[in-house]
């Protein structure tokens, strides 16, 4: 049966009317319902918004000596939204030099936190590989170039330890600042003052809005909102001081520690080995991490903070300090020392045979002997008093991002940690330093202010004070809190005069300083990986002390050969600057520049990169 032609015309009739309504339906769909949203879409495909990243803030020495600065540089950013396919990735690592698959491993890791905004794949590219990508615009329609900041430090390895190094932000670090304004890619301080204070030096980002092409080529700038540096600090460094301290401890492994005894304030903190956070600053290599990561020197490594050592005789200041205190001894009091102690059937045998000696001649010559009777009549728990007293055993607050705590032992905790007894041969042991007991040469530079300063600790920090992107004084870092060391005056001045005597005519002489009163004490501390290390602990002027230097040289064997002289050259460092000379009162003062306003250094511009490549394309 055939179907009537003119039934087969309207049936026709009504599906092209049905076709025309889906027509009109979606069209109306997509104007009315969806315009907003097209609109909005047509709109991002003409103006990007990119953000722009504010430079960190600077970093000064107490004298307004700038330490590091920001550079301009260019950073290749992949936009995750706008690559179209695999091949771009391919193209853009020949052109990097990278592995196409780490570059989508960086892309997929960010794009879980903010899909829209630019992936940065490298920073600090050349100029030529700039001109490169650019020649390939048509292929790599969603990679992006922008100008960004980078850190400079300007004195390479000196003070590395106390600056820090900044690294891409991980994804652990980005859970734990959660919507503190930190992105994927983001560079973070990781150690040093760069991460104590990070928050204080970076700044707030900014964003452009450029016009682009259908390649996605920069056209124009239609509006900015301007990055805010960050806030820069001066730290209490001097960094005259710092490099004098480490050109006198040299290629030698070890620590030195410089501060004000009164204030507490940082002038020199060294550690060797060091390394250069220049190889940071835009993300290091992996060969070049894996290079430093097996250096057994370990060259990130803070010794000065965050490693303890056996102090040896250094800690003797202790058994000194609690035989006077306590009355078991006084500086008239005497003993004779053949060389060597017995107890019971153990012979525990000094450096050499002293003779007849009063106390402040013991100090002066480290008789183990007249150490190991005090520190028998004293007893292992006021021993130990004296030394957490004078803040040994526990972190000083010092305001860098680690620190090691030390152990100063007594039976109580033997007990506990080895289940055992103590006997006595630990007492001898720990009245001369040896044993399990373990501090910081941060630790014994704080004692040693309690010492200098008539009995109270200070907490060691290397902030000043804070200074806004306009070089205005935001805050200054008040010193303190200071500890009260209960112990009487007189028990400091008897220690202070055997350390006196320890420089003028002891084992600490090679530390003296021609014209400078200097009060010390040396130390060479048995290690069961080699040689002894070799320590030496002192302040000047004795009558007025300004200036506590500790060394520790690593296998150094004896304290007054190898950490001594050391320390004489920081001290003649020190004292030979004017205004520096004995009975001037400088290093807890305001240095110049720095009293009642910021230094002029940093009242400089602080780089702001806030184009993306419209000027990279006119420089081709």
């Amino acid at each position: 049966m055939s179907i009537d032609p003119q039934r087969r015309l309207t049936i026709l009739r009504m599906a092209i009317l049905l076709l025309f309504l889906v027509l009109v339906g979606r069209l109306w769909q997509l104007q009315v319902l969806r315009g907003e949203e097209f609109l909005r879409l047509s709109e991002e495909n003409r103006i990007r918004s990119y953000p722009v990243t504010a430079p960190r803030g600077l970093i000064y020495d107490r004298q307004g000596k700038p330490l590091l600065s920001n550079r301009p540089s260019f950073t290749v950013s992949v936009l995750p939204m706008e690559v179209q396919s695999s091949q771009e990735f391919a193209l853009l690592g020949r052109l990097l030099g990278m592995d196409p698959s780490e570059i989508a491993g960086k892309v997929q890791a960010a794009i879980r936190y903010r899909p829209f905004e630019p992936v940065r794949i490298a920073r600090d590219v050349s100029l030529e590989v700039v001109t490169k990508i650019e020649e390939r615009r048509l292929e790599l329609p969603g990679i992006l170039i922008q100008a960004e900041p980078v850190r400079h430090y300007l004195y390479g390895k000196l003070a590395a330890h106390v600056l820090g190094y900044l690294g891409e932000i991980s994804e652990e670090e980005l859970k734990v600042r959660k919507g503190q304004g930190y992105s994927m890619g983001d560079l973070i301080g990781k150690t040093g003052i760069e991460r104590m204070y990070d928050r204080l030096l970076r700044g707030t980002n900014g964003r452009l809005q450029v016009e682009v092409d259908a390649m996605g080529r920069p056209l124009r700038v239609l509006g900015s909102t301007p990055p805010t540096p960050g806030n820069s600090l001066v730290l209490s460094l001097d960094v005259n001081l710092q490099r004098a301290a480490e050109e006198a401890l040299g290629d030698r492994k070890g620590a030195i520690v410089a501060m004000d005894p009164k204030s507490g304030e940082i002038l020199a903190l060294v550690s060797h080995p060091a390394f250069d956070p220049n190889l940071f600053a835009v993300g290091i290599s992996a060969q070049e991490w894996k290079r430093i990561m097996t250096d057994p020197g370990l060259p990130l490594l803070n010794r000065a903070v965050d490693m303890t050592y056996e102090p040896g005789s250094v800690f003797k200041i202790v058994t000194a300090l609690a035989a006077v205190d306590a009355g078991v001894a006084t500086e008239r009091t005497t003993i004779n020392c053949p060389g060597f102690l017995r107890l019971g059937k153990w012979v525990f045998k000094d450096w050499k045979a002293h003779g007849r000696v009063n106390f402040i001649e013991g100090v002066a010559q480290s008789c183990n002997v007249m150490f190991w009777i005090l520190g028998r009549q004293v007893g292992p728990e006021r021993l130990a008093e004296y030394a957490r007293r004078l803040g040994m055993g526990r972190p000083t607050g010092i305001d860098l991002p680690s620190e090691a705590k030390g152990l100063i032992p007594d039976p109580a905790w033997k007990e506990q940690e080895k289940g055992e007894l103590w006997y006595p041969g630990e007492t001898l042991n720990m009245a001369i330093g040896q044993g399990y007991v373990q501090v910081s040469p941060l630790q014994v530079a704080r004692a040693i202010s309690a010492i200098a300063n008539g009995g109270f600790l200070p907490r060691p920090h290397l902030l000043r004070s804070v200074l806004a992107p306009d070089g205005s004084v935001l805050e200054r870092v008040p010193h303190g809190p200071f500890e009260s060391v209960p112990v009487r005056p007189r028990s400091l001045q008897v220690l202070r005069e055997g350390m006196i005597a320890v420089v003028t005519r002891g084992t600490g002489r090679s530390a003296a300083v021609s014209g400078l009163s200097i009060a010390g004490k040396t130390g060479s501390a048995e290690n069961p990986l080699g040689e002894p290390h070799a320590w030496f602990g002192g302040f000047a002027p004795a009558e007025d002390p300004q200036l506590v230097v500790v060394v520790l040289v690593e296998f150094g064997r004896r304290g007054g050969v190898a950490a001594a002289p050391i320390a004489r050259q920081i001290f003649a460092a020190y004292f030979s600057e004017v205004g520096r000379r004995p009975g001037a009162s400088y290093a807890g003062g305001s240095p110049p520049g720095i009293a009642g306003e910021a230094p002029k250094n940093a009242r400089e511009k602080n780089w702001v990169g806030s184009e993306i490549l419209l000027q990279g394309r006119r420089e081709r």
